[in-house]
């Protein structure tokens, strides 16, 4: 082969590759998969793939020249501008970053690869930005994460429904135990018998309030009700009579004996449970035990103030601590740290918080807020 018709062979070569790689980096701008747009340094439209264009439903002669961000959810400015920084940063290197656009009916999660492009003499001149949709993976994950919060909100009602049992029941039993103990000494069988009859009615109660929460423990959801707040603190104080008397107690309510409050039975009965039980076993031997009621409503919250003039807790030295699983603070043999746990925990669980404020020898004040919007 001549000199002259090997060169011409190289020139036919370069001309079909070049053909070849203009056709493949066409189909890679015009396909139906990817979105491809360029920026000028600015951040100002300069090249968007009919793709991109169908997608969100826009014409690229109306768009050109204009902002990018405008075309981002504001919430992902920051996250878009930090990007763009690294890229400036490190010419040579692309950066991958998620970005939320708004469409006609919703939001379109994206995923983008940026890359600075540079000129004939190696300047940076312009950004080269490939995305792609990546909108069901994150419905997905979202759908996964809702189930995983399920999971563990289900969880949480096991631990307490658990606490509840061992808790709330065995008040109950320790209760008919006492009458019986002190059956001889009051010397009145009926009277011992109307005894035992009040606490096993009260604990008939609280196994029928159980027996509610279990019905719905495949749902997300707590069954609420409207209750006399006065009557139901004052049969739980029935139902636990011979301790709170063993005690030398006295129980003070400072609001309407009518006030009423939207709440779940056995949650309720199982926080005032803890703390009248929680103020027996902390009492100061130096005084009488007096407990002090008060409720009022603070917007969307009525709140349930129970104070006491027990032993107090350090705050200072426990009150990171105070609600922690299986965290004591005094020297009691039978504290297992749990009551003040379960609490919070049952509160949260209806949307709503508990504050403490406590001095050590004077007592302690725990405020209740019971969200009123819970249905």
């Amino acid at each position: 082969m001549s000199e002259q018709a090997f060169s011409g062979q190289i020139k036919q070569d370069l001309i079909e590759q070049t053909q070849k790689d203009d056709a493949y980096f066409r189909s890679i701008i015009e396909n139906k998969s990817f979105y491809i747009i360029k920026t000028d340094l600015e951040g100002r439209y300069t090249y968007m793939n009919p793709f991109f264009c169908k997608m969100l439903s826009l014409n690229a002669e109306e768009w050109l020249g204009k902002e990018s961000l405008s075309l981002i959810m504001p919430v992902d400015h920051a996250i878009c501008a930090e990007t763009v920084g690294r890229c400036f940063a490190d010419p040579d290197t692309s950066n991958w970053v998620i970005l939320r656009k708004p469409i006609p009916g919703g939001v379109l999660s994206t995923q983008w690869e940026f890359k600075i492009l540079k000129d004939e003499n190696g300047n940076p001149n312009e950004l080269l930005c490939i995305g792609h949709d990546i909108t069901p993976l994150i419905l997905k994950q979202e759908e996964l994460r809702s189930m995983v919060d399920v999971a563990a909100e289900q969880n949480k009602r096991l631990v307490n429904f658990t606490y509840i049992i061992s808790h709330n029941i065995r008040s109950h039993v320790a209760n008919i135990i006492g009458i019986l103990n002190i059956r001889e000494d009051l010397g009145d069988n009926v009277l011992a018998l109307e005894m035992i009859k009040g606490s096993t009615s009260s604990l008939d109660e609280t196994l029928n309030n159980l027996s509610d929460i279990i019905s719905i423990q495949a749902h997300t959801s707590l069954p609420i009700s409207e209750l006399n707040v006065f009557h139901e603190i004052n049969r739980i104080i029935q139902s636990i009579n011979v301790l709170i008397t063993d005690a030398d107690t006295s129980i003070v309510y400072h609001f309407d004996p009518s006030q009423v409050l939207n709440t779940n039975l056995a949650y309720f009965e199982s926080i005032v449970l803890n703390l009248i039980t929680n103020a027996l076993k902390y009492k100061s031997p130096q005084r009488s035990l007096k407990i002090h009621l008060d409720l009022h409503q603070e917007g969307d919250y009525k709140i349930l103030t129970f104070t006491d003039n027990g032993l107090g807790i350090d705050l200072e030295k426990y009150g990171d601590q105070l609600f922690g699983l299986y965290k004591t603070f005094h020297k009691n043999k039978d504290a297992r740290g749990l009551g003040l746990y379960i609490i919070k925990t049952q509160v949260e669980a209806m949307r709503g918080k508990i504050e403490v404020e406590s001095e050590i020898d004077f007592g302690t004040s725990f405020k209740i807020y019971f969200d009123q919007k819970l249905n």
